[in-house]
C-alpha cells in the first residue's frame, strides 16, 4: 500500500510539474490571483480531508481496542 501511494504521488508530482511549466503561465493576467487561490485552496482541502479521515480512523481503532480490553 505504501509503495503504491509513493509511486502514485511521484507520478502526480511529475505530471503537475510538466503541466505548470508551459510558456503561457502568466502571473500578470487579471485572473491569476483567483486561479492561484482556487488551486492552493484545493490543495488545502485535500490535506484537510486526509487529516480528518486519518484522525477518524485512528480514533475508531482506539475505541475498538478499548472495547476489547
Amino acid at each position: 500500500m505504501k509503495k503504491t501511494l509513493t509511486a502514485s504521488g511521484l507520478l502526480l508530482l511529475t505530471a503537475a510539474n510538466t503541466a505548470l511549466a508551459h510558456p503561457g503561465h502568466d502571473h500578470s493576467d487579471w485572473s491569476s490571483p483567483l486561479v492561484h487561490t482556487l488551486f492552493y485552496g484545493a490543495i488545502a482541502a485535500v490535506i484537510g480531508t486526509a487529516y480528518f479521515v486519518i484522525r477518524q480512523s485512528r480514533h475508531k481503532r482506539q475505541n475498538t481496542q478499548q472495547k476489547e480490553d
